[in-house]
């Protein structure tokens, strides 16, 4: 789904590398159009990628600053047109080519080895010509004061491809992967971040590494939630920085759906239970097997008719699903609609970083938690309360 959509799955990543103020709005848009999307619809190609405007997926040109900049963040979308075949279809058409083919050669009983290569690759063309490409689009809002990029798609593949086309437009620039440890460690005061650098079981800085090795992080994180969301009233206080006020309170639980994982006898198990919960007794009993919440719903409120809603999967910090209050607005024929689009970006934007601003002000209060004294007494807590 698109940024402007009611929801979006957003991986988070930070911008490494220097940028040349006077000259990155017009350089980083002409780096934009110069791996801007090329349409296949004419060719028989099977993929093409590429850069369009955020505005409009169907344009690949970014020649003003209007078509790319809303003041600080970089916005445009990565569009994929991908051409498929069913095999089935492409069964079908070699068999067709084969039979033809032993017609004309009526001294041959069968199709040779590299006649039978050549057939397929010639109904792979004869398909693909007949056969539209399917678009697909996934938007990015670069955030370029604090170097952080938001890609609203999940899926692995999708990502790498992003990151590479990403790498190729922008050589002297490089994307982090905004795990946990890093997040943590960019929300805390600076007395707790050598605490937190003694928590880290990674031994190098592979990114990689640095998230398989601390994947406690997100375990404790959502178990802790979790204890709270049925033993406290769920309230908190905005502690970090953002659009919302210092001290400002909001609600955050678990609810809807959670995901455990645990090795058994015939490899990884999963557990997923959905819906609302009253007790949640079966993941609790999860939990004392050995099961450890590895994704789950977390709910965001200020009042009865503003709240947010995330899929937080703990491995690495991503939001699925990531819907936010729904932005209503207000029409009218005299209004520019370049004006009514940049606003309605404003307002998604702003909704977005409200919703990451309590997150972040919730996992901080887990991390003082975790990483002081007190973290045993609450870990004893919490043992007890999954016996029960």
């Amino acid at each position: 789904m698109g940024f402007l959509a009611a929801s979006a799955s957003v991986c988070y990543f930070q911008v490494t590398g220097s940028l040349n103020p006077q000259e990155k709005y017009q350089d980083l848009q002409e780096k934009l159009a110069a791996e801007g999307f090329r349409s296949i619809e004419q060719s028989t190609d099977e993929l093409s990628t590429g850069w369009v405007q955020l505005d409009d997926y169907d344009c690949s040109e970014f020649g003003s600053q209007h078509s790319c900049w809303r003041d600080h963040y970089l916005c445009f979308s990565l569009r994929q047109d991908r051409r498929r075949i069913p095999a089935a279809l492409l069964k079908r058409q070699v068999i067709q080519l084969c039979e033809q083919f032993l017609a004309e050669k009526s001294t041959l009983s069968y199709v040779p080895k590299g006649e039978k290569e050549q057939i397929r690759e010639q109904a792979r063309s004869l398909l693909l010509a007949r056969t539209l490409p399917t678009p697909s689009f996934y938007d990015v809002i670069w955030d370029t004061d604090r170097q952080l990029l938001r890609f609203c798609s999940l899926g692995q593949s999708t990502i790498d491809s992003f990151q590479g086309l990403f790498h190729q437009t922008f050589p002297g620039l490089r994307l982090q992967l905004f795990h946990p440890l890093a997040r943590a460690a960019q929300i805390l005061p600076e007395q707790l971040r050598e605490p937190l650098q003694q928590a880290n079981r990674a031994q190098t800085e592979s990114i990689l590494e640095q998230i398989e090795a601390n994947r406690w992080l997100g375990v404790d994180f959502l178990q802790w939630l979790l204890y709270r969301t049925l033993n406290s009233d769920s309230r908190y206080q905005v502690t970090t920085s953002g659009p919302l006020l210092e001290k400002q309170p909001f609600t955050a639980f678990l609810d809807n759906r959670l995901v455990l994982v645990g090795g058994g006898h015939e490899g990884v198990q999963k557990i997923v239970v959905a819906g609302p919960q009253d007790h949640y007794l079966e993941v609790k009993a999860a939990l004392c097997q050995g099961k450890q919440l590895e994704e789950a719903t977390i709910h965001f409120q200020q009042n009865e008719d503003d709240g947010w809603k995330l899929t937080l999967k703990g491995e690495k910090f991503q939001f699925g699903s990531y819907r936010t209050p729904m932005i209503r607005p207000e029409k009218d024929p005299n209004d520019d609609p370049q004006a009514e689009a940049e606003a309605a970006f404003f307002t998604k934007i702003a909704s977005i970083e409200e919703g990451e601003q309590m997150f972040e002000s919730l996992l901080k209060t887990f991390l003082e938690l975790r990483l002081s004294e007190q973290w045993q007494k609450e870990q004893a807590a919490i043992l007890h309360w999954l016996k029960e």
